[in-house]
């Protein structure tokens, strides 16, 4: 969501971090890109603890007809653009994992033409969603999403485990809950276990001040 972290935190967090990447660049290790991949998580679970205190900007997303109109647009596309594997709505961020081999050919080949990437998909739902949800808000013309993403392709079985459980464990870890499906607007596909496409994708949007 749009100015949920105060911009001097947002601003301290990313040079910390780009000055750790250069002295990893700098450094030559034989294994650089899993150290840069470490460095990468790490920065998006600091980002996203700060964002789980919810101590600065607003919170709409823990109003209930909020979170159900970004549920009913992540919905809205499933089988379209993606086919849709879990999400957990917070009170000022979202995780949402997608798979896009839904606008794949039979023989497994995107389809070029009609093909629509991460980008396209995430600003239709968050364009679409904004509007309803200012309406409701009777904040219209205000926004409502921070503009970009923090965003990483699944990498092998583990990493899509080990995804599905950050996002179903989210709001049990912020204290919103005991259990993960006590939460109302978290969930997962009953086979999300079981699949793994090639192409896979969690999303998080989240809100910051910049």
């Amino acid at each position: 969501m749009y100015e949920s972290l105060p911009k001097h935190w947002v601003k301290s967090l990313i040079e910390k971090y780009r000055i750790k990447r250069q002295a990893i660049l700098n450094s030559k290790e034989p294994d650089l890109i899993n150290q840069i991949t470490r460095l990468h998580r790490l920065q998006f679970l600091e980002f996203d603890h700060q964002l789980d205190k919810g101590d600065f900007g607003p919170v709409w997303l823990q109003n209930p007809k909020v979170a159900q109109l970004v549920v009913e647009h992540l919905q809205r596309f499933d089988g379209q653009f993606y086919r849709l594997i879990g999400y957990t709505i917070m009170p000022n961020h979202v995780h949402v994992l997608l798979d896009f081999s839904v606008q794949n050919r039979p023989e497994g080949v995107s389809n070029a033409p009609k093909y629509r990437n991460l980008d396209y998909v995430m600003n239709r739902i968050k364009g679409a969603s904004a509007r309803y949800i200012n309406l409701h808000l009777k904040n219209t013309g205000n926004t409502f999403w921070q503009a970009g993403s923090y965003n990483r392709y699944i990498r092998d079985h583990r990493h899509w485990e080990a995804t599905l459980n950050y996002i179903i464990q989210n709001p049990v870890e912020a204290g919103l809950c005991q259990h993960w499906f006590e939460h109302p607007f978290t969930w997962i596909r009953e086979d999300a276990h079981r699949l793994a496409p090639p192409l896979l994708m969690e999303r998080s949007f989240f809100k910051r001040k910049l």
